[in-house]
């Protein structure tokens, strides 16, 4: 899943450079931030076994 949602983010920079058409790149853009922010979620609500 990780590897899927960088590879979303270097598409993204990658259609942000190399594609005129405005609707793709924020099409793309918010693909990526949506499967990042979904990332985020499903991480910060994981605990940690932390024992000191």
């Amino acid at each position: 899943m990780d590897t899927i949602v960088f590879a979303l983010i270097l598409v993204s920079a990658l259609l942000i450079i190399f594609v005129k058409k405005r609707w793709v790149v924020v099409l793309g853009y918010s693909i990526a931030f949506v499967a990042t922010a979904a990332l985020f979620a499903h991480h910060v609500t994981s605990t940690l076994d932390l024992s000191f």
